[in-house]
């Protein structure tokens, strides 16, 4: 790059223009008033001079401009109206940026070279404007294709950054596309919830929004995280996620998952749903009455004569305990006559219940704090419903994520962490387990024409961490979902699954990264590794001197060069990431595009509103059919009251008022620039095809005046007129927007 040339300079265009300008006045005042020259001929000649500084004036504004733009921070606000305008088929709305090339990435190294100037940026407090600034001659809409984001989406900020302006953007991008939402957050963003409520209200779709949140027990819908399956070992592999785990307790972790696998078949045997809380109840009270329901579930299942025999071995007992040994032994009996009748999980549940109690609780020591934490206070309600136990929620709600995903509907999961670290990480561990399972069901037995993406996203991923998270990220494309996971540092990974190799699995599955403001360096350095390295030139300067071979005569030299030289360095500079504003991201996608953008704010959806007419739906919500009887057969169990409270209110009509005799004036500041003889073309009431008649004699006309009965009535003219004048002007207001 021999034509090197920074653009922090000083404005040498700028002291050339007022220099030529400068002379041009001095000659054109000596001519004129001295040499007498005429006021042609002197502009004629000195025209040369300010023809060179017009010149060097339009360069030295376009440098400026540039200065200028270095310091000035935008926002921008849309409603939900403008976002569905500028959103495409295929594609993601990322809000606005430019594509970030060498030209820029040597203009920052320029300026960080430069501190004086730097600092004057830097002193307005609102973070490094000039990142931004270096390219937005060039901004345009940003998107993200969907053949990208199905790649996963990582992004990656501190606290106060924008993520969660981010998840507001991209959340209410997926609603409008007809697309299941699942978001999860560990911390709990109440914003965030009431904006994904009122999107849903505003496609007139409430009834498909639930929240989960254990703060919150007389609104919170309740789930549970082991309602769907394909195995009965499927429910126990996700309890036992949650199990710690250490070198030393691979024994007991085995002990916990077979005690467990038993568990849940003896309930499935009994005819029951799979609950958290029937493990713990296990645990805590035995084996004895779950197996009594189990043996007697298989004994049936088998004919009635063995049914016949089992309900004689256990009748001669009282206590659910000894019925349950006598008919463990009646059936380790009739299956080693015929062993046609064994199975292996029966066996196991019969050899768990004839071990000895002592060495039991031992095994399953980690396990019974981790299942009981579960299950405490309004979380046996919350996270174990079950309508036969009399376990429901206060809301009345109960859902599944299957369902979510089936309809396309959207469910916000609140953890509180901050109330509860260890039950609101173990809560979304389970949760993620679900969720893999789901996503393997879709794999295994993909649906006809799914086109949609099943759309997970997790803020704070680093607090529920764990190997099913990692199963969705490498394996639930397949099944067409897409994550978006968000946390502050990549170190909060390796803390919370104890282990770099996972924590690298994590980061290294998810295809595109959203690199939002992050001060802490090893993650700079670490998103910095994933970048291009360009070459970025600067300037070397040296200054030599040295004294002669004779030094009585006091002869020495001097000299000054400077070279051109060149460095390779990453397109993005790593501190580059602790200095971006709020808002403001780089953005790394599958595609090898570099993108620097920032992010609008989504205006919150108004209370009151009108529902948008059929032909601005997007197409996959025109052309899906939700299946609302599953909801209704979970319901049969709620009062009516419930019922008709849970019924989604009846969408406002559009209206479309085509109101006579209004003429709408100009702004008052176009106004000003209309010739004099015109104005009286922009204001109404000059002209009488533009006069408006009072509403008081159109009232009167439409509806007559009040009879004696209305006046004995106490029939108030004015209120009428009011209550007219009120509707016709909302009425106008709809028509304009």
């Amino acid at each position: 790059m021999l034509n090197y040339e920074t653009d922090y300079r000083p404005n040498y265009e700028m002291m050339l223009a007022s220099a030529w300008g400068a002379c041009g006045v001095g000659c054109a005042g000596t001519m004129i008033f001295y040499s007498g020259f005429p006021f042609v001929t002197t502009a004629i000649m000195t025209s040369v001079f300010f023809a060179a500084s017009g010149y060097q004036a339009f360069f030295a504004q376009a440098r400026r401009a540039r200065m200028d733009k270095l310091e000035k921070a935008e926002q921008n606000f849309y409603s939900m109206d403008a976002l569905r305008e500028q959103m495409r088929d295929g594609a993601l709305f990322l809000g606005r940026g430019f594509e970030w090339t060498i030209e820029h990435a040597q203009k920052v190294s320029d300026l960080y070279r430069d501190p004086r100037r730097l600092a004057e940026i830097k002193k307005n407090r609102k973070g490094g404007t000039f990142l931004h600034g270096v390219g937005m001659a060039d901004e345009d809409v940003v998107f993200v294709n969907d053949d990208e984001s199905k790649g996963h989406v990582h992004i990656v900020g501190t606290t106060g950054s924008g993520k969660t302006r981010c998840f507001d953007l991209l959340v209410t991008q997926c609603i409008l596309r007809g697309e299941p939402v699942i978001f999860i957050d560990p911390k709990g963003d109440h914003e965030l919830k009431n904006n994904m409520e009122m999107a849903y209200r505003r496609l007139g779709r409430g009834r498909d929004f639930v929240f989960f949140h254990p703060a919150f027990v007389e609104e919170s819908a309740a789930i549970n995280p082991l309602a769907t399956y394909q195995r009965s070992s499927e429910i126990a592999s996700r309890l036992a996620s949650i199990i710690p785990t250490s070198s030393s307790g691979d024994a007991f972790q085995s002990f916990s998952h077979n005690a467990l696998n038993a568990i849940f078949y003896a309930v499935e045997a009994a005819g029951q749903r799979p609950t958290i809380f029937d493990a713990q109840r296990v645990l805590a009270e035995g084996f004895g009455p779950l197996c009594v329901r189990a043996l007697l579930g298989w004994s049936y299942s088998m004919g009635p004569e063995i049914h016949r025999k089992m309900t004689q071995a256990m009748g001669g007992k009282t206590s659910q305990e000894d019925k349950a040994f006598e008919g463990a032994r009646f059936y380790q009996e009739i299956s080693r006559v015929n062993p046609s009748l064994s199975l292996a999980e029966m066996n196991n549940l019969c050899s768990l219940l004839l071990h000895d109690k002592t060495h039991f609780q031992k095994m399953v020591s980690s396990l019974v704090p981790a299942v009981g934490k579960l299950c405490s206070g309004p979380l046996a309600a919350l996270f174990s419903p079950d309508p036969q136990a009399d376990r429901m929620p206060k809301s009345g709600k109960v859902i599944s994520l299957k369902h979510v995903i089936d309809t396309a509907g959207g469910c916000y999961i609140g953890l509180d962490t901050l109330s509860d670290v260890d039950v609101g990480r173990a809560m979304g561990q389970m949760i993620l387990s679900d969720l893999a399972s789901q996503a393997g069901g879709l794999y295994n037995f993909p649906k006809d024409g799914r086109k949609r993406f099943i759309n997970i996203f997790i803020d704070e991923a680093g607090e529920i961490a764990n190997e099913p998270m990692i199963q969705l990220l490498n394996k639930g494309r397949g099944a067409s979902i897409r994550m978006f996971v968000a946390t502050q540092t990549l170190a909060d990974y390796e803390v919370r699954t104890d282990s770099k190799a996972k924590a690298m699995q994590i980061i290294s599955n998810m295809n595109n990264v959203i690199m939002l403001r992050t001060v802490e360096p090893e993650t700079q350095e670490r998103l910095a590794k994933r970048l291009p390295e360009v070459p970025i030139q600067y300037v070397m300067k040296t200054t030599a001197s040295s004294m002669g071979d004779n030094s009585i005569t006091g002869a020495f030299a001097k000299n000054h060069g400077e070279r051109l030289m060149s460095e390779d360095k990453p397109i993005f500079a790593p501190q580059s990431l602790g200095d971006l504003s709020d808002l403001e991201y780089f953005a790394i996608l599958s595609k090898s595009n570099y993108i620097k953008g920032r992010f609008p704010i989504l205006e919150a959806p108004e209370e009151d509103y009108h529902a948008p007419r059929a032909e601005h739906y997007s197409e996959p919500v025109r052309s899906f059919r939700y299946d609302y009887e599953a909801i209704e057969e979970t319901k049969k169990a709620l009062s009516p009251e419930v019922i008709a409270a849970e019924r989604p209110r009846e969408k406002p009509p559009v209206l479309d008022v085509e109101l006579e005799g209004y003429l709408v004036p100009p702004p008052i500041e176009r106004r000003r620039w209309l010739p004099i003889f015109s104005w009286v073309n922009v204001f109404p009431t000059f002209r009488k095809g533009d006069r408006v008649e009072p509403v008081e004699d159109r009232f009167v006309k439409a509806h007559g005046w009040p009879d004696d009965e209305e006046r004995d009535f106490g029939w108030d003219r004015s209120s009428d007129v009011r209550d007219q004048l009120a509707g016709e002007s909302a009425d106008f207001n709809l028509h304009n927007s």
